[in-house]
């Protein structure tokens, strides 16, 4: 059985519960190991601090290298002598990013990740050193955004304050194509046509966008009336 995958970011401190398999009570913990993966070069040491209280463990995970993955194995026995194991992979990547102009993303990388799996992520972005390239992923969610923003600047104010999720589900499609350079899966591409055909109906007014804001109207500027007049002196000063 394979590990689950618990993202991290490299500053963050995550404070994670721990099950077994076969026991549901922990009275001693046995050992906790952790070995990287060796993705990348000059590895961090991930710190996983172990906490045994009212029988059960929470771990507490810190630091850990960008583009690395951890394995951490717990051993552990309950009252009668029974022994269990079980394993994590963290996987430790800066998921903060911005659009060049310093707008807010209104897709994360977790929330891109937790749509299409980090074992699909990797296949996008893996350039064959086994892990995401952030720069690839951000390059693609930046075009997506932009992409977004053309259309819906029309009907809206733009960058939106917070995307709803209809705007995330397009842009996640369009990122995610954007990521098989020699091209998108049948699947993937139909997605991202069907978000294409939403951002033009958004465009046109046929699909409003929840929680989205219309831009202000420019004030209405006050006629100006011209009238032709006449001439002070008809006789234009005759015998002046």
């Amino acid at each position: 059985m394979r590990p689950e995958t618990i993202l991290k970011q490299p500053s963050e401190m995550l404070h994670r519960p721990v099950t077994f398999n076969g026991i549901s009570t922990v009275t001693v913990l046995h050992s906790v190991d952790v070995a990287a993966r060796g993705l990348v070069a000059s590895v961090a040491e991930l710190g996983v601090v172990p906490q045994l209280f009212a029988d059960a463990v929470t771990l507490a995970i810190s630091g850990g290298t960008d583009g690395e993955r951890y394995l951490v194995t717990v051993i552990a026995d309950d009252a009668d002598g029974q022994r269990a194991e079980t394993e994590l992979e963290i996987a430790v990547i800066d998921m903060a990013w911005s659009m060049p102009d310093g707008g807010a993303p209104y897709l994360t990388i977790a929330e891109f990740i937790d749509r299409f799996t980090l074992e699909e992520v990797l296949v996008m972005t893996d350039t064959g050193k086994g892990w995401i390239d952030r720069g690839l992923l951000v390059g693609a969610l930046v075009n997506a955004q932009a992409v977004a923003d053309t259309h819906l600047a029309a009907r809206y104010t733009v960058p939106l304050v917070e995307a709803p999720l209809i705007i995330k589900k397009i842009v996640g499609d369009l990122a995610r194509a954007d990521l098989y350079p020699r091209g998108a899966p049948d699947g993937v591409a139909a997605a991202a046509k069907v978000s294409m055909k939403m951002l033009e109906r958004i465009q046109s007014g046929a699909l409003p966008v929840p929680a989205a804001t219309a831009p202000v109207a420019a004030p209405a500027q006050d006629d100006i009336l011209i009238s032709p007049g006449r001439r002070a002196y008809p006789d234009g000063l005759a015998g002046y």
